[in-house]
């Protein structure tokens, strides 16, 4: 068996993954798409093979098992010893893009993946929340831009795709909807400021919820301002039976997204569980017990059986 893991050089998890299927003695390659240059794919009519730096190579075939993790373009590196100029390599960008998709489209004839980017288009925000809403609470929400049409409690503000404003990101902020810059695509939701971030990483049937210590206030509402701070709040795990019945809800969601693997975000309030989203390739590396490495071996072993 085979492996190929399309990421990026800085992505932590592929570290833990690389190291276990090296321990499991399975044949792979990372390629790290933002050290491109350093690559060498080959596709014809009648072949596909990577090499990566070090002269290791595979080749697609049936059983070929392909890791979608974070192969982001924008991360790309400019090789030292090759200048480009900028509108060469944002070429080049678009190029290494659509082989991306063309090695996930290639491979998808010989089965599913595991994780599928083109889940992303198969299940946006809006769709998840109708889906949703069948199995768990759903804070009132809405999507409008001349004006709005629904009057939400505490309302909070947050993008319903890449949270990234120029060199700025847009974390869940409480907004007055009457004091929203318009014309603007704004996507409101309600509130609920005591609530508890939960999070629960799901793996092929299997359910893991992890609570947030994180104090909320009106200005500031999103624990992720903390993300890699010193003082960062801590993440816990419930134990499964305090969560046996909230994990068969998601279960059910998850076969019904048709995902291997997902890591949903829950708001709680007096033992509620409001469903908020499901990210399809969700990180998870800070939740688990780095000697162990439970979550990634879970992880690894159903990527592996898929």
């Amino acid at each position: 068996m085979d492996a190929l893991i399309l990421t990026n050089s800085f992505d932590g998890s592929s570290d833990f993954i690389s190291q276990i299927l090296s321990k499991k003695k399975i044949n792979f390659i990372r390629w790290n798409i933002d050290l491109w240059s350093e690559y060498e794919i080959s596709i014809s009519q009648n072949f596909f093979s990577i090499t990566d730096p070090t002269g290791k190579t595979i080749e697609l075939s049936p059983s070929l098992k392909i890791l979608w993790r974070k192969p982001i373009t924008e991360y790309f590196s400019e090789n030292r010893n090759v200048k480009l100029s900028a509108d060469n390599l944002k070429f080049a960008k678009s190029q290494i893009k659509i082989i991306l998709q063309s090695i996930m489209a290639l491979s998808r004839d010989n089965g599913a993946h595991f994780i599928d980017p083109i889940d992303d288009i198969r299940l946006p925000k809006l769709k998840q929340l109708e889906i949703a809403k069948k199995y768990f609470d759903i804070l009132p929400y809405e999507f409008s831009i001349l004006k709005k049409k629904e009057t939400l409690k505490n309302s909070i503000t947050k993008p319903l795709g890449n949270a990234e404003v120029g060199k700025k990101i847009l974390y869940a902020s409480k907004l007055d909807q009457d004091k929203a810059f318009r014309p603007f695509p704004w996507f409101f939701q309600e509130g609920i400021l005591e609530g508890q971030d939960v999070t629960c990483v799901y793996i092929k049937g299997e359910v893991f919820f992890y609570f947030c210590e994180y104090k909320r206030s009106s200005a500031a509402i999103d624990w992720r301002i903390e993300i890699n701070k010193k003082d960062a709040a801590k993440w816990n795990f419930i134990d499964n039976k305090h969560t046996r019945s909230i994990g068969k809800k998601v279960i059910k969601l998850m076969k019904e997204f048709k995902l291997n693997y997902g890591r949903l975000d829950f708001i709680e309030k007096n033992n509620t569980y409001y469903f908020l989203e499901c990210n399809g390739n969700g990180q998870f590396g800070w939740l688990d017990d780095f000697k162990k490495l439970p979550l990634h071996n879970k992880f690894v072993d159903a990527f592996l059986n898929q």
